[in-house]
């Protein structure tokens, strides 16, 4: 077990940006304080060879002006929020909006580009990255001032990311990470030929505008992954949720949380497993279908659509307007908390 951290970089707004390296003879893991994004995991194939296998830049600079959120911490709500109307005990705080009228991921004030206070942890068999900031009330439109605490914990094959707010009154917030995974290894393919098998027997239908418009049974359409399916099969597929993201998978899945993982996927051709399991009520998961708009990558690679896919752990979109009877309200009493573990794994040769 080892940690380090250097300079990586200087914002355009003049801040100092580190990268922090949590390793173990599994796993190595780049995290920045910029939005805590992970910027690199290196794991090993079926030959013992480590590649990374997340998408990300190699300067700071990609990913203050090209970055589709590669590895960000997504706040203070993921997903969309309807006409950036959030309502809190009948109170509407108007945010602003950024994606077709309606607000995407908390912008303008983006957890993913923000700078966090960092701390590194050693322990006898796991390495922990704190970070923190405070979201001040009115931030970007929403209620309540929040202390946030989100921790990376590298416990032998797992990455287990904790989150926790703290709020002084009464608001809403809903967290994510948004890496996007290629298991292949060092971008030598797009995702296509990997799988992907999910604990899941319903999903959120969108329409135009990526809202959810209802609530589905996943029977008799390309989006049962129970048993596993290429994503391929996906992209190949006529349906018309499947045509209305661009040709994927842009989706609220409902977890069943009926097995021990919600998530496994598959690279064959590499021999690398990655599991997913959370106490979240859904995922998002997005298979990068307008990624052929970032240009280059790390490693000097051209990015192309479905050349990441993400595992997006969250509530349920715009919860308080389309899913009122399961939405939550945290306050000085009630704290958020989420918790996601990935379990990386490789086949023996």
């Amino acid at each position: 077990m080892s940690t380090d951290v250097k300079e990586w970089g200087i914002t355009k707004k003049g801040e100092q940006v580190y990268c922090y390296t949590l390793k173990n003879e599994f796993l190595e893991v780049n995290i920045l304080n910029y939005g805590g994004v992970i910027q690199k995991i290196m794991m090993p194939d079926k030959n013992g060879k480590f590649e990374n296998i997340v998408l990300g830049f190699d300067d700071i600079k990609g990913y203050e002006e090209r970055s589709p959120h590669f590895g960000a911490i997504v706040g203070r709500t993921a997903g969309r929020i309807k006409k950036g109307e959030l309502y809190i005990n009948g109170t509407l705080y108007q945010l602003k909006t950024n994606n077709c009228g309606n607000n995407l991921h908390g912008y303008p004030e983006f957890y993913g580009q923000k700078i966090w206070d960092c701390e590194i942890l050693e322990e006898e068999e796991r390495a922990v990255l704190i970070l923190k900031r405070t979201s001040p009330h009115l931030e970007a439109g929403y209620p309540g001032k929040i202390d946030f605490t989100v921790k990376y914990i590298l416990d032998k094959n797992s990455l287990i990311l904790e989150y926790e707010g703290i709020p002084d009154r009464d608001t809403y917030m809903s967290l994510t990470n948004h890496t996007y995974f290629n298991l292949s290894g060092d971008y030598k393919k797009d995702i296509g030929n990997q799988k992907i098998t999910l604990a899941c027997d319903e999903y959120l239908e969108v329409d135009e505008e990526t809202l959810p418009v209802k609530i589905s049974k996943v029977d008799n359409s390309i989006f049962d992954l129970r048993k596993g399916r290429t994503f391929n099969d996906v992209f190949s597929s006529d349906e018309e949720q499947v045509k209305i993201v661009n040709g994927g998978i842009d989706h609220p899945f409902v977890l069943s949380h009926k097995e021990n993982l919600d998530a496994v996927c598959i690279d064959k051709e590499s021999g690398r497993i990655l599991e997913m399991k959370t106490d979240q009520p859904a995922v998002v998961i997005y298979t990068g279908n307008w990624l052929d708009e970032v240009g280059v990558i790390s490693g000097n690679v051209v990015c192309r659509n479905h050349f990441g896919f993400c595992l997006e752990t969250q509530d349920y979109p715009d919860v308080l307007k389309f899913i009122p009877e399961k939405s939550k309200i945290y306050n000085e009493n009630k704290k958020y908390t989420q918790k996601t573990t990935f379990i990386f794994k490789s086949f023996v040769k």
